[in-house]
């Protein structure tokens, strides 16, 4: 270096050599990330969620994200999913082929109202575009704000029901990042607001401070084992308005109405 600046005609004093760890790209959640993984910033129509977890349905290869995060909650109209942003060929990731419709006045839904027991669909994977099955994108540390992609969480377990109250669950999302808070309420009905959408037993994970924001929906929810070895929890779906309460779809639900899903 100091050789070629003697060539240029540069004073030796003007160069200062310092020697660093090498530099890399930084990518975050809501940038382009192949191989696909859970957490990400997803795009349909004119909207932004997150993607949940990748899985296998059938025989056929894709992911699974909120319901309502399609062009019609409760019916398949094959929504066409993009990552992270542009609706072009290059960032097609699949098409929704599983969205079950609501039902009424059985199982526990209440009158008047149309019930689903899972906020959540299934897309299959476009051709050609690499899936990581049990991959969620892990960021820089939990509750602190960054979508800054560090590392990732590897699912190895699926629960098998809902969430204990007091449990600490996580998950990851386009918006909010990784953040995490302790469930409150395990299989209550909750009803979304402006609507007659009910969601029969759903948990509930709340903080004191902002674990999820608009956009969030569709996160992955999980239980960390140890390390980065993780227990899939369910789906995000919504939250309150202050951001400190998120509402959750149990695994057990989705599979109950998806049918079974390979995830890792």
């Amino acid at each position: 270096m100091r050789g070629l600046a003697a060539r240029l005609g540069i004073p030796a004093a003007a160069v200062i050599v310092r020697e660093t760890e090498p530099i890399h790209f930084v990518l975050t959640l809501r940038d382009m990330v192949r191989p696909v993984v859970g957490g990400l910033q997803i795009r349909f129509s004119n909207f932004l969620c997150s993607l949940s977890f990748n899985a296998a349905r059938a025989g056929i290869s894709g992911f699974v994200t909120a319901s309502h995060c399609s062009d019609k909650q409760g019916a398949v109209e094959g929504t066409l999913y993009y990552q992270p942003l542009d609706q072009v060929t290059a960032e097609f990731i699949g098409t929704e082929i599983a969205d079950p419709s609501f039902f009424r006045n059985s199982q526990g839904c209440p009158h008047g109202r149309k019930c689903r027991r899972s906020d959540a669909n299934f897309s299959q994977g476009a051709s050609g575009v690499a899936f990581t099955l049990g991959g969620i994108a892990q960021t820089t540390g939990a509750n602190n704000g960054s979508l800054d992609i560090a590392g990732s969480f590897t699912i190895t377990a699926e629960a098998a029901g809902n969430a204990t109250v007091g449990q600490t669950l996580d998950k990851v999302g386009r918006t909010t990042g990784w953040t995490e808070g302790t469930v409150t309420n395990s299989c209550v009905n909750v009803g979304v607001s402006g609507s007659n959408i009910v969601l029969l037993c759903q948990d509930i994970v709340q903080n004191t401070v902002q674990i999820v924001g608009a956009g969030d929906s569709g996160s992955p929810v999980f239980f960390i084992s140890g390390g980065s070895t993780v227990t899939l929890q369910g789906t995000l779906w919504g939250g309150n308005s202050s951001g400190t309460l998120l509402v959750y779809s149990p695994l057990a639900n989705i599979e109950q109405e998806l049918g079974s899903l390979a995830t890792h």
